[in-house]
């Protein structure tokens, strides 16, 4: 599964939050098992993703991009797109 992210002015971090706040509103007015799958991924990068690297990696919102995070095995990718 992939989840895409909108980085416009702010770090890759603060883009997961933002995007973990959407999904639980869009959850808690209706039940969507492909929402729910997305928001799983999300926790467990947001637990596990090494933030400091990744803004260190040219995802700390000094340009426009949107990324895509996947789970590879154990890990996270990610790409910008």
């Amino acid at each position: 599964m992939d989840l895409i992210l909108h980085l416009n002015g702010y770090c890759i971090e603060t883009a997961a939050r933002k995007k973990y706040e959407e999904l639980v509103r869009d959850l808690l007015k209706e039940e969507n098992a492909e929402k729910e799958k997305q928001l799983e991924l999300l926790i467990e990068f947001l637990k596990r993703a090494d933030f400091s690297k990744l803004r260190n990696m040219g995802f700390d919102g000094s340009r426009s991009m949107k990324v895509v995070i996947r789970k590879v095995g154990n890990e996270f990718s990610v790409e910008e797109i």
